[in-house]
């Protein structure tokens, strides 16, 4: 596959909407493609129009590398302000314009031709490589678990997750923990609150209380210490009125040391106080990602770093990140496997308006992964 057809391959990959969903064409053409190429691959269903896919190859004994991505995108904004239309997939200034060119549809299209181009140079040598795309990535982060579910990741020795990173290498992440917490009270006039009981005060105790909740809790000395928020917050509609409900949504950043099992019982510490004050404050849990570390000395990070030097002629900056990946749910398979995550594209542009990818940089990123699967796999 020459140059011209791996951009025209990522042109067509992003003139597919897969807004938060609709996946499904967009993963029967990737199936397509693989087929052309002698590589076989499989629908996993998930929703109405909604499917991910996962393909394998090499069949000689060895170890199981994956490479990972997803094909859900999140909205496309504005688009009076997007100078080409966001699913056109336009070249510009050395660049492919698209929504999901960075986040991550250079990523996924560079898995593909890394596969491909694996495949017809007789690799792996040994062992197996495993693509796992999935969807809802953006939104809940259920394809991924759908996937680990039926056992999917339980194989796997190490993996590629294909995300933008600014050229660099990250070896571990924080978890994110997204809540809603609903306050439930009494209406009431505002010249009678005795005869109330006033859900946006209660919600008002739980962030006094969410500001020094994890004070003491153990920091990682990979990632650092838990980072949490309040992001959201409404109640209220009437000025003379005591509100009778209100909501917040929060954020929390995990650490291993402080995970999302203990972070949601430091949260529900200070709710079961309030709630035994007259409150009543309800919290439901909307996606929760667990952190993922990899050792510092694990010789998978060398492996990929040197497999970027020989490609890029320099070794990647290897660093952690505070954000978090389908990686939450692959590493609830039933072994522990070494991760890293390395992709084409400036992560800045991640989510934006003009979203683009350098076109020397996506088509960079398929021998990276070409030459990682040749050492690890060897």
């Amino acid at each position: 596959m020459d140059d011209q057809a791996k951009v025209a391959l990522l042109q067509k990959v992003i003139s597919f909407n897969t807004v938060n969903g609709n996946e499904l064409p967009l993963a029967k053409y990737l199936q397509g493609v693989l087929k052309a190429h002698q590589i076989d691959s499989h629908l996993v269903d998930f929703a109405d129009n909604r499917a991910c896919l996962v393909a394998e190859f090499g069949d000689q004994p060895g170890k199981v590398l994956a490479l990972a991505g997803h094909m859900d995108t999140v909205p496309v904004g504005d688009l009076k302000k997007w100078r080409f239309s966001p699913f056109s997939g336009q070249i510009a200034d050395g660049a492919v314009w698209g929504r999901g060119s960075v986040d991550m549809k250079g990523g996924l299209t560079a898995m593909i031709i890394a596969a491909i181009e694996m495949e017809e140079a007789g690799l792996p040598e040994h062992g197996k490589v495993k693509l796992l795309i999935s969807v809802d990535e953006e939104v809940g982060g259920q394809g991924s678990m759908v996937l680990t579910k039926k056992g999917y990741a339980d194989d796997l020795d190490a993996m590629v997750m294909c995300e933008s990173s600014t050229g660099e290498l990250e070896y571990a992440h924080c978890g994110s923990f997204d809540y809603e917490l609903e306050s439930f009270g009494k209406t009431a006039h505002s010249s009678r609150p005795d005869l109330g009981v006033n859900a946006v005060a209660k919600l008002a105790q739980f962030i006094d209380g969410e500001r020094t909740a994890f004070d003491d809790a153990k920091q990682s000395p990979v990632l650092g210490k838990v980072i949490h928020t309040v992001t959201v917050f409404h109640g209220g509609d009437q000025l003379n009125t005591i509100p009778d409900y209100a909501y917040l949504k929060g954020n929390v950043r995990t650490v291993p040391e402080c995970d999302n099992t203990e972070t949601q019982a430091r949260l529900q510490k200070i709710i079961d106080r309030i709630n035994a004050d007259g409150g009543d404050l309800r919290l439901k849990i909307v996606a929760s990602f667990a952190p993922v570390v990899t050792s510092r000395e694990d010789p998978f990070i060398s492996v990929v770093s040197q497999a970027a030097a020989k490609v890029k002629g320099e070794k990647p900056k290897v660093i952690v990140s505070h954000g978090a990946t389908d990686a939450s749910r692959y590493v609830l398979g039933k072994k522990p496997f070494a991760f890293v995550e390395y992709g084409p594209g400036d992560d800045s542009l991640s989510h934006q308006i003009n979203e683009h990818i350098d076109i020397q940089d996506f088509l960079a990123a398929p021998k990276v992964y070409q030459e990682i699967a040749r050492t690890y796999l060897k």
